[in-house]
């Protein structure tokens, strides 16, 4: 699995750009959306797409994938969210340092099992980096946090694009 990571506002191009490097193919991936929401490419490998403050996460392999990207910031109002979201162990064990590892950890496996945010996130803990049998990767790039979820792979390649 690729991580790609960049700073854009143009999704869509970044989308393309990380496909075409993932499969050496310059063409155009057609992009649809299942009726969870989930994009995915025709007849393209399987990703996953995050953005947030101006930068964008798209995490490419050949196998399902579920991605997400948050900027470390102050993590005092957020907490709530924790209380909210995370399973028991996962709100015992949160606190400002690690807030966003744990976060972007879930919101990577709801993304895999297209499951959503409000469907039950306080009923697993991502803290083990395993969900069932879904590995959870995280991974930081400067004030990036970052996670990958898939049943088959266990590594992230982190590659950045410029635009």
């Amino acid at each position: 699995m690729i991580a790609y990571l960049g700073r854009t506002a143009d999704s869509q191009v970044f989308i393309q750009m990380a496909l075409r490097d993932f499969t050496g193919e310059q063409r155009f991936f057609e992009i649809k959306r299942r009726p969870t929401g989930k994009p995915f490419a025709l007849d393209g490998p399987c990703f996953s797409f995050s953005d947030g403050k101006g930068y964008v996460l798209c995490a490419v392999s050949q196998h399902e994938v579920g991605a997400d990207l948050e900027l470390r910031r102050d993590a005092k109002k957020y907490m709530c969210v924790a209380e909210r979201f995370f399973s028991p162990e996962e709100f015992a064990a949160a606190n400002e340092e690690n807030f966003f590892e744990l976060y972007t950890a879930k919101e990577a496996y709801v993304k895999f099992t297209e499951m959503g945010i409000f469907s039950g996130m306080e009923r697993f803990s991502a803290l083990s980096g395993k969900v069932g049998n879904v590995n959870i990767v995280k991974f930081s790039e400067g004030d990036l946090i970052c996670a990958a979820a898939s049943e088959t792979e266990k590594d992230v390649k982190v590659k950045w694009i410029y635009l």
